[in-house]
């Protein structure tokens, strides 16, 4: 094959390809040159991503289904910085990333050359693995070694490679493919445990207070199999990105924590509680837990064994859906205090219910939400923006479609690069991103890519900017909210979606929004739906929903 003559590009890039990588994200630069190179000689998928931070988030988007590691290219300087925020919602989502970042030589990095930033272990602290592959200090049969390494590692979140090339960068050579015996493991080997000694004890005594709270993981990571039975023998409350999809969130889910006196709240109190995926979103319920001080467990082969409500027992170190399986058979098939907190449970789903009934034809955040909640295809693979959107998730069912938001460390930039990852390396399914105003715009450089995925599109509730912080207690004054907490940027999107070549629709009402999301939905070509709401009028439901939700259990 004819490729890069630098060994450290070619050696390293077809020996990911023979254990099984099959994308590359790069950024157009010039010191990453023998690593696009080596990219295309190998035959491997490339996308071109203007914005580096954007294309970490597409290579992190690409991994949430195949749990395959995609490996995201860059040119040296600041340009390697930018792979740091995807990086860090790898490290603490779980997801597979392979970051190559190409560097000046060694010998030149303390004589000022330009582009120059430290970048060597620049992100220590958010990877499972940090190295740097110097050429001109390294055999082949090292470099080989290494990169089988590097692979095995990136399984189980992100891995950093630096790599130093000197000049001339773009020179060719004829050299052989890099492969691996196929006996050769492709990931780390992590042994399954049984349960743990302690959490039988405390499941086996008379009738158990168990709570199961599921967070949120990565597609590829989530539980394989019927779990609904589960309810009948634990309570459970589970997020809407949860690690069970066959049990999906309710507006239960999203307010269980409301209205409770000091006496319901400690005759709620769990012998145990288990955790899976990442911890809750909600800080009042999140609160309670803590409040609680009940024995926690966490479940499953996850990286971070969060110490999430400061009473941590230990970890039962095993696959989730062994895991949930093996819980299942543990525990009671009726259980008194499950039936007791899904009592309460359908209570407030109800109470929900019937106010949002009361008021059909309304026009606010929710509204929308529960209009898409019924709306969009089933098969859909659905990205929700971080803040308002990913916490009106919690209130609907999405009817077991894929879910997704980067909840990892919850920031707004790359929501949309990850969707379009996802869209890139699935091509079959329609990916839809749901969106406010502000998260869309801060990440609008996702679609700065080549090849645009035909199935992306993407809803945008426009509701003037944060809308976030009306629902959070401090930044109520009017003069100081509108002008640098919320901060509105654009009256709408049309111009943003011109310039990214997207169709556009627009609604700002119940009745524009039939005839707008036909014509977005039956759109073969990737489009924007804009929803103007009022931001004052959409906060006004959500507080009023949530205190009748309140009192009609008093009632």
């Amino acid at each position: 094959m004819r490729t890069t003559d630098h060994p450290g590009a070619h050696v390293l890039i077809s020996t990911l390809k023979s254990l099984g990588l099959t994308d590359v994200v790069i950024s157009t630069g010039s010191r990453n040159a023998p690593l696009v190179l080596a990219a295309h000689a190998a035959g491997l998928n490339i996308t071109v991503a203007l914005d580096e931070r954007s294309a970490a988030h597409v290579a992190l988007g690409m991994a949430l289904k195949s749990g395959r590691p995609c490996c995201v290219v860059t040119t040296s300087g600041t340009a390697a910085l930018n792979h740091g925020p995807a990086i860090a919602e790898a490290f603490y989502m779980g997801v597979p990333l392979i970051s190559l970042t190409a560097d000046r030589p060694l010998a030149v990095r303390n004589t000022g050359p330009g582009q120059m930033v430290v970048q060597n272990q620049a992100f220590e602290s958010h990877t499972i693995y940090s190295v740097e592959l110097d050429e001109l200090a390294m055999s082949e049969s090292e470099l080989h070694g290494a990169a089988i390494d590097i692979w095995r590692k990136a399984s189980r979140g992100p891995v950093h490679v630096n790599i130093p090339f000197a000049e001339p960068l773009y020179g060719m050579t004829e050299a052989e493919p890099r492969t691996i015996p196929l006996s050769q493991p492709d990931q780390d080997s992590r042994h399954d445990e049984t349960i743990p000694e302690d959490l039988v004890d405390l499941l086996s005594i008379h009738d158990p207070k168990v709570l199961i709270v599921i967070g949120a993981v990565p597609e590829h990571l989530r539980a394989e199999g019927n779990f609904e039975a589960l309810r009948d023998r634990a309570a459970v409350f589970a997020d809407a990105f949860g690690a069970v999809q066959q049990i999906h969130t309710e507006p239960a889910a999203a307010c269980m924590q409301l209205a409770w006196s000091e006496e319901e709240s400690m005759a709620m109190r769990p012998d145990v509680i288990i955790t899976m995926g990442l911890p809750p979103m909600d800080k009042k319920w999140r609160a309670q837990l803590v409040k609680w001080n009940a024995p926690h467990w966490h479940l499953g082969a996850d990286l971070h064994g969060w110490d999430m409500f400061h009473s941590k027992v230990g970890n039962w170190n095993i696959p989730l859906t062994q895991g949930i399986e093996e819980l299942m058979a543990a525990l009671p098939e009726f259980n008194a205090y499950a039936s007791d907190w899904n009592v309460r449970s359908d209570r407030l789903a109800a109470a929900a219910f019937d106010f949002a009934s009361s008021s059909k034809g309304q026009w606010t955040d929710w509204h929308i939400f529960e209009r898409l909640a019924f709306s969009l295809e089933d098969d859909a693979s659905l990205h929700f923006a971080n803040s308002t959107a990913a916490r009106y998730a919690q209130w609907f069912d999405w009817k077991k479609r894929p879910l997704h938001a980067n909840r990892g460390v919850a920031g707004i930039d790359g929501c949309l690069s990850t969707a379009v990852g996802d869209a890139l390396a699935n091509p079959d399914r329609m990916v839809i991103l749901l969106t406010g105003d502000t998260a869309w715009q801060y990440d609008a450089n996702g679609l700065a890519v080549r090849p645009m995925p035909a199935n992306l599109k993407v809803i945008v509730i426009n509701n003037g900017g944060g809308n976030i912080f009306r629902w959070i207690d401090g930044p109520e004054d009017q003069n100081t909210l509108q002008r640098y907490f919320e901060a509105p940027f654009a009256k709408n999107m049309r111009g943003s979606a011109d310039h990214l070549g997207l169709h556009y629709c627009f609604a700002e009402n119940g009745q524009q929004f039939e005839e707008s999301f036909a014509a977005w939905r039956n759109n073969d070509a990737p489009s924007l739906l804009e929803l103007h709401t009022s931001g004052e009028a959409s906060v006004r439901y959500y507080k009023a929903l949530q205190a009748a939700t309140a009192e009609a259990l008093k009632s």
